[in-house]
């Protein structure tokens, strides 16, 4: 609407994803690598790390405080250690992830990104890559994606008596700001213009144009007749308008106005308004029924992020975690937070190990992009959104039942494998 306050146009903003993707591009070749740390029975190179670093370096460029390279590698390695974990936990629950998928998620890629045919071919060919590897990180990604879902899913649970105690302690936030419908006709004269001639037209058609609306003639009719914004097709009607949306004299105009009044004719900077409010409805505080589904989104997304917090600490609790990244033992040693600890029992050693990074809102931040990303993947698959709440906690019970059924030798291991691949297949 030409009466909306100016803006100046934000500057091009590179999306997450480009150098999420393509940083893993732009790593120089290292001739010489070595194992910085292994995660169960996979190890972590030194040159993966770097090229992690370097795509989480660009995060800090132009910030106010900067970090320092030591810190910088451990919280790349910290998330590639996060990422092996949550694929090794998606290939235990059986989770495959198919061609299709991961060629859809790259022509995903290209599309955000506008490359034509054959042009991430080139990129990855200038780099030394292979199809093949790029398309295997990907499938990873997605698995880690997948198992998170399932996960954060099974365990994140909003009750009715969270929400109203969390409506009830922040009801003022809440408070919906009052609306108006208004009409308006304008004829458009920059204030300032040198062309004083032009202006003082302007102004004489809208008094006479005033004047008839005093004179009871149908005030949506000489919109369409006489308006000069796009609104006067539909007889200069802007819809409900809130307050910090206007440039203030129109603003001021609107809001001082009762249902079916008409205004003096207002100057702006974009010229001569005559304004009519039709319908005011008044701020209120929703009611619990309205804010219901906000607060539960609010909710999910606190516990969201604690339960991710718990699952991960369990993750690496339970795995078999060796750092040597740095050649000084005691530099490693703020990487870890409890040593690797053997334990006999049974015959059998128990591992454990925690590791934790100094920055781990960095991680979930570029968790959240992958995530993101991969929406588009799901939809390809013509997957429906799931309810996590619901679906996920009744896939639980029934991949539980049918391996009963199975310990139970009241089905075979061959029906067992089809009903649980049938069942992961949802997701």
């Amino acid at each position: 609407m030409i009466f909306l306050k100016k803006s100046t146009k934000a500057g091009f903003i590179l999306s997450l994803l480009l150098p999420l993707v393509f940083g893993l591009l732009s790593a120089h070749a290292r001739v010489l690598d070595k194992v910085a740390a292994k995660v169960n029975s996979e190890i972590i190179t030194l040159s993966a790390i770097e090229e992690r670093a370097d795509i989480l370096g660009q995060k800090y460029v132009g910030a106010p405080v900067s970090i320092s390279e030591q810190d910088l590698l451990k919280e790349a390695l910290n998330m590639i250690i996060e990422e092996k974990l949550q694929i090794q936990e998606g290939k235990k629950f059986g989770f495959v992830i198919d061609e299709d998928a991961v060629d859809a998620a790259v022509e995903e890629i290209k599309k955000k990104n506008n490359l034509a045919d054959g042009q991430l071919l080139e990129m990855l060919k200038r780099e030394g890559r292979t199809l093949k590897s790029y398309k295997n990180h990907i499938r990873d990604q997605i698995m880690v994606s997948k198992i998170t879902r399932f996960e954060i899913g099974n365990r994140v649970k909003v009750s009715e008596k969270s929400i109203i105690k969390y409506y009830k302690k922040n009801q003022k936030g809440f408070w919906e700001e009052g609306k108006v419908r208004a009409r308006h006709i304008l004829f458009i004269s920059e204030r300032g213009s040198s062309d004083e001639k032009s202006r003082r037209s302007k102004l004489r058609q809208a008094k006479k144009v005033l004047n008839e609306i005093r004179k009871g003639n149908d005030f949506s009719k000489l919109a369409m007749k006489y308006s000069e914004d796009i609104s006067a097709s539909s007889g200069g009607d802007v819809g409900f308008v809130a307050r910090g949306k206007m440039v203030r004299e129109f603003e001021d105009a609107v809001f001082s106005l009762k249902p079916g009044q008409v205004s003096d004719i207002v100057e702006t900077e974009y010229g001569y308004h005559i304004i009519k409010v039709e319908e005011v409805l008044p701020g209120k505080t929703l009611t619990l029924k309205d804010a219901k589904s906000r607060i539960h989104q609010i909710l999910t997304m606190q516990k969201q992020k604690q339960v991710y917090d718990d699952w991960i600490d369990e993750l690496k609790n339970s795995a078999f975690i060796e750092i040597t990244l740095f050649d000084d033992p005691a530099k490693n040693k703020s990487l870890v937070s409890k040593g690797i600890e053997k334990e006999k029992n049974n015959g059998k050693f128990n591992r454990k190990k925690k590791l934790r990074s100094k920055n781990d809102s960095g991680q979930r931040d570029l968790q959240k992009t992958w995530e993101e990303m991969y929406k588009s993947v799901e939809k390809s698959k013509g997957n429906s959104k799931i309810d996590e709440d619901s679906e996920f906690g009744s896939l639980e019970q029934k991949l539980k039942h049918i391996k009963k059924l199975r310990n139970q030798n009241r089905i075979s291991e061959q029906e067992y494998l089809k009903r649980k691949e049938k069942l992961l297949n949802r997701l």
